[in-house]
């Protein structure tokens, strides 16, 4: 920051009161990094707007309903590979078709086309029918955001993933006036031309742009001119954390730590985009090795997953130990993600001594309560936040990892743990008053026109540990 203060930051404008918020995520109910982003969102939207209403527009809207207690529609009409509407006998996947897309089925029945063609015809009547619906309740939103996770990505899906759900409900919120907003968003990947124009027409409709870290908006400059777009950290650390808030530093212990053990699917064959046995195979005979190295050293272990594809990693893992002489206490396994809340997780897992771990939000939501995390990093997303929060020297790269090395990482940050966990506190609460101000900016109705000179220097800090991210990004 250079001892100078940040601009202003925009704030949303809307000529109607906002009584009625709708978020856009690609959240299928297993994932709880985004599980964490959506709470957090929910809680800091109602505490500042007074019953306001949110409506959750996700790939799983039975989850989004029961897991939230909010009102859900479905983001996509059509499930495609790595991109699926999971569809229930509660939610039909378009509420109320219109009358004219039932109209144009049954007319696409009478034409006696290939049944190519036909197949082709009836997905985009299909389509049609849920921008129907889809425009019935943009109508009746005051406001509609995308809150933080990898929402820039086509990874997951190609261009007619998440790409065209984020055109789509963009172009919807511009014909009907409805501020849009991305809050705190993240890139993961935008590799086809088709998926970055989708993105920029997006990104140009949107009332408000923030990023979750330097290279993300890098992504976004190159495809659109705002430079004065700010960076806020991941939006998990918005949440109410009552587990960290009223839990006590854990005692030194030198031997049987309590060790958490989150793999990811990486490469999986199974579940993967891209698909490599080799790499897979050799990541989980590391991960094999570490984990007999820890019970071999009497420390406890508990398995966890923060996204549904790892659970299937987590009993290869536990294979590789059926055969040895352990206790029947040395091993837990906690209930897959997609059948836990934030809060339960963080219960569960708040007296752990370390965690090792690989997706960010693995990391992050280790990091919510002040546990020292060993990552091993699958993309440079994880990295960047390592290094912004301070934790490099625990992060290893999951292409070239050496039992060794893992080994000698891991005592490291056993000896230092205690440290790194007050550390943890400190930058938690930091990046915390970061995102009230942004949540403020964005929401507020009594937020100051400019930031205090008591939070200057807190935020001003925040921002120069985020800066660090453009240094450890490919």
């Amino acid at each position: 920051m250079n001892g100078k203060r940040m601009p202003q930051l925009p704030r949303l404008s809307s000529q109607r009161p906002i009584r009625r918020v709708g978020f856009i995520s690609p959240y299928t109910g297993g994932n709880l990094g985004n599980a964490a982003i959506i709470t957090a969102a929910i809680e800091n939207i109602q505490k500042r707007i007074p019953g306001v209403e949110i409506v959750g527009i996700t790939l799983n809207p039975e989850d989004t309903a029961r897991r939230h207690g909010i009102e859900a529609f479905p983001l996509a009409q059509l499930s495609i590979p790595l991109y699926s509407l999971v569809a229930s006998s509660s939610y039909s996947v378009v509420p109320q078709q219109s009358l004219a897309a039932s109209r144009i089925k049954r007319w696409l029945r009478r034409i006696p086309l290939p049944g190519r063609s036909k197949r082709a015809l009836r997905t985009c009547a299909t389509e049609v029918a849920h921008i129907v619906s889809a425009a019935r309740l943009v109508r009746r939103i005051d406001l509609l955001i995308v809150p933080g996770g990898g929402a820039l990505d086509d990874f997951w899906g190609g261009p007619w993933g998440h790409p065209w759900a984020l055109f789509k409900w963009s172009v919807l919120s511009r014909v009907y006036k409805v501020p849009f907003a991305f809050i705190s968003v993240g890139k993961c990947v935008l590799q086809r031309p088709l998926s970055r124009f989708l993105v920029r027409v997006a990104l140009r409709i949107a009332s408000y742009r923030s990023y979750r870290d330097i290279a993300s908006k890098a992504v976004v400059q190159a495809l659109i001119h705002a430079p004065n777009d700010p960076v806020y950290p991941d939006l998990a650390f918005s949440g109410t954390n009552r587990v960290l808030q009223n839990s006590a530093p854990l005692a030194p212990k030198p031997d049987h730590l309590r060790i958490g053990f989150s793999p990811i699917a990486y490469c999986d064959p199974r579940s993967w985009p891209r698909k490599d046995e080799r790499r897979f195979a050799t990541y989980v005979s590391q991960l094999a090795e570490m984990l007999k190295y820890l019970l071999h050293q009497h420390h406890r272990v508990l398995f966890f997953t923060t996204d549904g594809p790892d659970s299937a990693v987590v009993n290869d893992l536990r294979l590789t130990i059926s055969g040895m002489p352990v206790d029947s206490d040395s091993v837990e396994v906690l209930p897959a993600s997609q059948d836990v809340s934030v809060d339960r997780f963080l219960k569960d897992t708040w007296r752990l001594d370390l965690t090792i771990a690989s997706r960010l939000h693995g990391v992050i939501l280790s990091h919510l309560n002040a546990t020292p995390v060993l990552a091993i990093s699958f993309d440079p997303k994880v990295d960047a936040y390592m290094s912004a929060v301070g934790q490099k020297d625990y992060c290893l790269s999951i292409d070239h990892l050496d039992s060794k090395e893992l080994v000698d990482r891991f005592e490291a940050l056993a000896c230092a743990r205690e440290q790194v966990r007050e550390h943890l506190r400190s930058q938690i609460l930091q990046f915390r008053r970061a995102l009230d101000l942004q949540y403020d900016r964005v929401f507020g109705t009594t937020c100051p026109t400019s930031i205090s000179s008591d939070n200057q220097d807190q935020v001003d800090h925040v921002f120069k540990v985020l800066n660090r991210i453009s240094l450890h990004i490919n």
